[in-house]
């Protein structure tokens, strides 16, 4: 009656573990909420037939144990592994192509489980003992050595693989929700995987080793419908996995980066070795020798063994590229194809960089693994466009970020610098017939030149999405009637459920989490929708909390209305929350409040219309 009792008790409790895990919405752990289920209801029917078992007074099925206890170690395998995808919460489309390329250690993980499950069913390494007990026959196995020893590597493949997995990935996620969400997880998948290594090997004490086993099981489960609960789907989005996209680094082709004498060299340098160090890549920076002092006094405190105590930063001179040899298939020192490069040009002259490209051409083309994509980095003083040319010949898809020409691209437009704008509030009043979408443009482009993330919230067609769509480093909140949940598009862009206003502010919140303690730009191209749509009342309060998380973390927002649309009521109603305040219309830019401005230049802001206009000039 006792082991009745316990059984009951562990499957009520498991199925309740269940309930909470189905009901669940999307959210960080969507596509490993599946499997979670099914090692779930795997368990289910291990203590269903354990108590059938108590009932009819017969031995269990060790066949049927081994086959349940497989299938949910399978499980738990892909719900770990899983989540190392950076895309997340697209169902089979996620599967198939998790599939399609698995991670090495998932492979050798999924393979031992199944050589352990077939082996058992195949091989049947059990002998069924009885003895007699208090109720009746009591029915246990004992095994062969080699199996046990076989369950040991199960085991320890289990811990070393998924659990591992999930540490690891921690160690990575900013946000505390999902990071005290997966410490949870770890300990809980750490239980369960000593409890059915115990449940499934105790011999002659399998009567309490079950017991034990099988409450502390189900309450492990209920544990990790709890971990689930909690981290947001745009958790996922936006800090899971590779944490946030590179600042500089494209995915798909090499970036090549123009700077002049006034452009700040360390937010590069720096931006991109913290970002290699944190995901344990080294890096080797090959810059000129006059440059070799510069470099090292930037990555001081980054250095070999930085930000995670993996990887390490190497500088060399860039001439030792052409000391390596005559030959071209000759390596220079440092050369690696797994290795993050920055190739800094600095002040060589035309002839030397071209030499310079044509050797590392030389090498890439040698045969072996594809290389990884590199920065190149030049002076615009001492090279021309030919250079620009001769990279993109055998690397068609570089991208340009220009730290010479863009550094500045929306400040000056308020007669300031990129540094004094850093925090501010920008309200930017448009009329709908003009090319206010250029300034947008210009205000991502001053980001994405000063090695900072920026984030564009607009509606799906609309002129300012269209105008920044497919800019590097710039990610899209674009607003859908599509979908009704968020959803990953792009490595760029997401998509929001148009009127879900809480998804807006959640994507604001993490996506100052996501780089808590850099500079970041926002631009919201929304709030005249949801004016019209969802009343002044309601969007304000909006505007006033994106406007406090904002400020609490120093960052730089850029909002936008269509004057046209607005009565001048509401119109007011925002401009109480900016400092800055400018107008766009078919004249070009009208500076209405700028604080920082001089005194005779307040002066003549303040006359509404009738100010200077400042056309946008440039691209």
């Amino acid at each position: 009656m006792v082991h009745w009792s316990i059984y009951l008790l562990a499957i009520a409790t498991s199925c309740l573990a269940l309930y909470f895990n189905l009901r669940l919405k999307k959210n960080y752990f969507l596509d490993s909420k599946l499997f979670l289920a099914i090692a779930n209801t795997g368990f289910i029917l291990v203590l269903l037939q354990s108590m059938v078992s108590e009932l009819a007074n017969v031995p269990s099925s060790i066949t049927l144990f081994v086959l349940l206890n497989g299938f949910m170690a399978a499980s738990v395998g892909f719900a770990s592994f899983l989540l190392e995808r950076s895309g997340g919460g697209t169902g089979f489309r996620e599967l198939t192509g998790f599939l399609s390329k698995p991670p090495r250690t998932f492979t050798i993980y999924l393979g031992i489980v199944v050589s352990w499950t077939l082996s058992s069913v195949l091989l049947q390494p059990f002998q069924l003992q009885q003895a007699p007990g208090p109720g009746g026959t009591l029915y246990y196995y004992t095994y062969d050595s080699w199996w046990l020893a076989f369950s040991a590597v199960l085991a320890g493949s289990f811990f070393a693989g998924p659990v591992y997995s999930l540490y690891r990935q921690s160690l990575r996620v900013k946000d505390a929700k999902v990071v005290r969400s997966m410490r949870i997880l770890v300990f809980s998948w750490t239980g369960l995987g000593i409890m059915q290594f115990v449940q499934g090997t105790a011999g002659s004490f399998a009567v309490p080793a079950q017991d034990i086993g099988a409450i502390v099981t189900s309450f492990l489960f209920i544990l990790v419908s709890l971990a689930l609960k909690e981290p947001t789907f745009l958790s996922r989005v936006l800090a899971g996995g590779e944490a946030v996209s590179r600042a500089v680094y494209s995915s798909d082709g090499d970036t090549i980066v123009l700077y002049n004498m006034d452009s700040d060299r360390r937010k590069l340098v720096d931006g991109i070795a913290r970002e290699e160090l944190a995901d344990g890549r080294d890096v080797v920076c090959f810059v000129p020798k006059a440059d070799v002092p510069l470099y090292t006094a930037i990555l001081k405190g980054t250095g070999p063994h930085g930000a995670t105590g993996q990887g390490e930063v190497d500088i060399q001179p860039i001439e030792t590229v052409l000391s390596a040899g005559a030959e071209t298939n000759t390596l220079h020192p440092g050369f690696s194809r797994s290795k993050r490069e920055l190739i800094d040009l600095g002040e060589l002259d035309s002839t030397t960089s071209q030499q310079i490209i044509a050797k590392v051409r030389a090498m890439d083309a040698l045969p072996g693994p594809a290389r990884t994509v590199r920065i190149w980095a030049m002076k615009v003083e001492s090279s021309d466009s030919g250079l620009v040319n001769e990279i993109r010949d055998f690397t068609p898809k570089a991208r340009v970020i220009d730290l010479a020409g863009q550094q500045d691209s929306f400040s000056k437009l308020l007669d300031m610098e990129h540094q004094k704008l850093l925090g501010s509030r920008v309200l930017l009043e448009y009329d709908p017939s003009s090319s206010f979408e250029d300034v947008v443009l210009k205000f991502a482009r001053e980001f994405q030149a000063n090695v900072e993330p920026v984030a564009i919230f607009t509606s799906m067609g609309s002129p300012v999405y269209w105008r920044v769509k497919g800019q590097h480093s710039v990610r899209i909140f674009s607003s859908s009637t599509k979908t009704s949940t968020p959803l990953r598009i792009s490595e760029e862009e997401v998509l929001l459920p148009e009127r879900d206003t809480s998804l807006l502010l959640d994507a604001v919140d993490k996506l100052l989490q996501a780089y808590q303690g850099r500079s970041v730009g926002i631009a919201i191209d929304i709030l005249t929708d949801l004016i019209l749509s969802q009343g002044f009342d309601k969007t304000y309060g909006i505007l006033s909390s994106v406007a406090e998380m904002a400020e609490s973390e120093s960052a730089t927002v850029l909002v936008l209305v269509n004057s046209a649309a607005l009565d001048e009521r509401v119109l007011n109603g925002i401009r109480g929350l900016f400092r800055f305040q400018v107008r766009f219309d078919a004249e070009g830019l009208k500076r209405v409040r700028v604080p920082d401005a001089s005194p005779r230049r307040v002066e003549e802001l303040s006359s509404a219309l009738d100010g200077q206009s400042v056309p946008l000039g440039g691209s």
